[in-house]
C-alpha cells in the first residue's frame, strides 16, 4: 500500500477534520491517554482521527456518542499487552493471546497499539475500525454481537469509508485487495461459520466479512448497515437483518461468494 503517497493529503484533511467538528457529535466524554513513547506525529493524527470519526458519524447518520469512552494509544507491543492487563483486568495468558492484535474495544474502552503498526494509513483505518464499534454497541444495545462477521465486517467498510474522505483509499480499492487476499486461499471461510469471536480467528476470516458487507452497500447503500445494528435493540439477528436488508441472514449467508 502507498502509504508514503497519502502522508499529506491526510495530514491537510485530519488537520480540517479536527477543527472542523459540529459540537453535536460529541454527547459524552472522552478521555484520551497517550503513552509518553508515541510520537507527537502519531499522536496528533490519532486525535484528529478520533475527533473525525465521531463527526463524520453525526453528520452522515445523525449519531452522537451518547456513552463515555476511554481510548488509550499505546507506544509498543510491551506496553499495549500491559494496558489490556490493566485496563481489561486480563491475566498473563489472557494478555499475551490478545496482544497479538493492534486494536482492542470492550464495553467503554479501546485501546490500540501505534507503535507496532506499519504505515501511518494502517494506524487510523485501525483507529477507525475500534470506534466502529462503539457506535454498534450504542446503537444496539450492546446486542451487536451474535454475528461476528456483520460486526466485524461492518467495522472494516466503514472504517474505508470514513478514510476515503480524508484521502486514503477507497473502499473500491480494498475490496480488490480483499478478494486477492482471499483468493489465495483453495477454501474461503464461509459466512455461517464466522459467528462467534473464535469463528472469526481462522485465516481471512476479516477479509471475507468485509466483502460480504461490501456487497450489502452495494444493495442498500451504507445507511442500511445502521439500520441493522438499530433493530437489533428489538429483535434477533435473523429479522433485523431482514429489515435492513431486505433478504434472510441464512439466504445470504448461503448463496454469499467473494469473488
Amino acid at each position: 500500500m502507498k502509504t508514503k503517497l497519502l502522508f499529506l493529503p491526510l495530514a491537510v484533511c485530519l488537520f480540517l477534520l479536527q477543527f472542523c467538528l459540529s459540537p453535536a457529535a460529541f454527547a459524552a466524554r472522552v478521555d484520551v491517554v497517550v503513552d509518553h513513547g508515541v510520537e507527537k506525529t502519531a499522536e496528533d493524527q490519532a486525535r484528529a482521527t478520533i475527533n473525525g470519526v465521531f463527526d463524520f458519524f453525526h453528520r452522515t447518520y445523525g449519531i452522537a456518542i451518547q456513552r463515555d469512552i476511554r481510548i488509550k494509544l499505546s507506544c509498543d507491543r510491551f506496553n499495549y499487552k500491559k494496558a489490556i492487563k490493566d485496563w481489561y483486568g486480563a491475566s498473563e495468558a489472557q494478555a499475551s493471546f490478545l496482544s497479538h492484535t493492534s486494536g482492542l474495544a470492550k464495553g467503554g474502552t479501546l485501546i490500540v497499539d501505534l507503535g507496532e503498526i506499519k504505515g501511518n494509513y494502517l494506524q487510523l483505518f485501525i483507529l477507525c475500525h475500534e470506534i466502529v464499534h462503539f457506535y454498534q454497541g450504542q446503537e444496539s444495545n450492546d446486542r451487536h454481537g451474535p454475528v461476528r462477521w456483520m460486526s466485524e465486517g461492518v467495522a472494516n467498510v466503514i472504517a474505508a469509508h470514513i478514510m476515503e474522505t480524508a484521502g486514503g483509499q477507497s473502499p473500491g480499492a480494498w475490496k480488490k485487495y480483499w478478494q486477492e487476499r482471499v483468493k489465495s486461499i483453495p477454501n474461503f471461510p464461509r459466512l455461517e461459520n464466522l459467528h462467534s469471536p473464535n469463528q472469526m480467528l481462522v485465516p481471512l476470516a476479516y477479509d471475507t466479512a468485509s466483502l460480504a458487507v461490501l456487497t450489502l452497500v452495494e444493495w442498500r447503500g451504507y445507511p442500511a448497515l445502521f439500520a441493522y445494528f438499530r433493530n437489533l435493540k428489538n429483535t434477533g439477528p435473523e429479522t433485523a437483518f431482514y429489515q435492513a436488508f431486505g433478504t434472510k441472514l441464512g439466504d445470504f449467508e448461503k448463496s454469499f461468494r467473494p469473488y
